[in-house]
């Protein structure tokens, strides 16, 4: 899969970053815009971050002047906290970047709307109910949740929000929102398929989510969800939420010991564990906040364990 690749290449790209080997920084920029000349939101933050460090600010505001003159933006706060551009963030120039990207975000917002996508079995008894990252969309995130096979057996569906994060990415940033976007996309899903059991799902932002709503009443009445790296940082009042929890339900939490959610995903699973809620905890040895490379397969595992009685 193509987005696989990309996400490949941006490991090795950060490696490169903290060995500050930036001649090959540069021929690996080069390589993903030559690879991906879809993706300039990416390759040209990049390019402006690789400049910034070797502290030629110049250079970094051109790159991302360029990629607003080729109709690319960015989220106002990624530019600002990003670590690598901090030495940009007194320079006029910069200031008028960022301005005219909260800008364009403003319009974004006012004119996005939510929107549902599906794919695989429409006739499958099982639906999976898949909540994107935060700063993702539908067309870069399905990919990795199916091959073949996947597509053979169950139905799929993906919930786009309407919160806007930037270039054609989204989020989950707004609770109410997400609820009752989720809530009506969800509806408007079963109206249109005849599965038995649903199961809700998602990564990142979207797998925490997928908790939430899970253990808060549970009101998409799934059989149980399936978080991917999920982004607790507040176990406590994911401990609230279980409390209150009466509905027969199990759940799969599949993360790696790198990513920096780890130690309260482990956490949290402990609070299951206490509680004797059923969840199966899949941790990926070396994996950050990524898909493993094999997550179809582990999918596959973690559908199979929350379908069985």
């Amino acid at each position: 899969m193509k987005e696989t690749k990309l996400v490949e290449l941006q490991k090795e790209l950060f490696s490169l970053f903290e060995l500050e080997k930036y001649d090959d920084i540069h021929l690996l920029i080069d390589q993903a815009q030559d690879g991906f000349p879809d993706r300039l939101e990416k390759t040209t933050f990049w390019r402006a971050c690789a400049y910034a460090a070797q502290g030629n600010e110049q250079n970094a505001i051109a790159a991302l002047n360029d990629g607003l003159h080729q109709g690319i933006w960015w989220n106002p706060l990624a530019l600002t906290y990003d670590r690598h551009l901090k030495n940009l963030k007194d320079i006029e120039a910069f200031k008028l970047i960022l301005d005219e990207c909260q800008r364009i975000l403003e319009n974004h917002q006012h004119m996005s709307k939510p929107e549902l996508f599906t794919y695989g079995h429409d006739q499958s008894d099982t639906g999976l109910f898949s909540l994107h990252m935060r700063g993702s969309n539908v067309e870069t995130f399905a990919p990795y949740w199916f091959d073949d096979r996947l597509l053979g057996d169950l139905l799929l569906a993906f919930p786009q929000s309407s919160q806007v994060f930037g270039y054609n990415a989204y989020c989950w940033d707004n609770p109410s929102i997400a609820v009752n976007e989720i809530t009506e996309s969800f509806k408007d899903f079963k109206e249109n398929f005849n599965t038995k059991q649903d199961i809700i799902a998602g990564a990142s932002q979207g797998g925490k989510l997928a908790i939430e709503l899970s253990f808060n009443g549970n009101t998409l009445s799934t059989k149980g969800f399936i978080a991917v790296i999920p982004a607790i940082q507040d176990v406590a009042a994911l401990e609230g939420l279980l409390k209150g929890n009466t509905h027969d339900l199990k759940g799969c939490i599949i993360t790696g010991d790198q990513d920096p959610f780890y130690k309260k995903t482990v956490e949290f699973v402990k609070l299951l564990e206490d509680n004797e809620f059923p969840c199966k905890l899949i941790v990926k040895e070396g994996l950050g906040h990524f898909f493993p490379d094999d997550f179809t397969e582990l999918l596959r595992e973690a559908v199979e364990f929350i379908s069985k009685p």
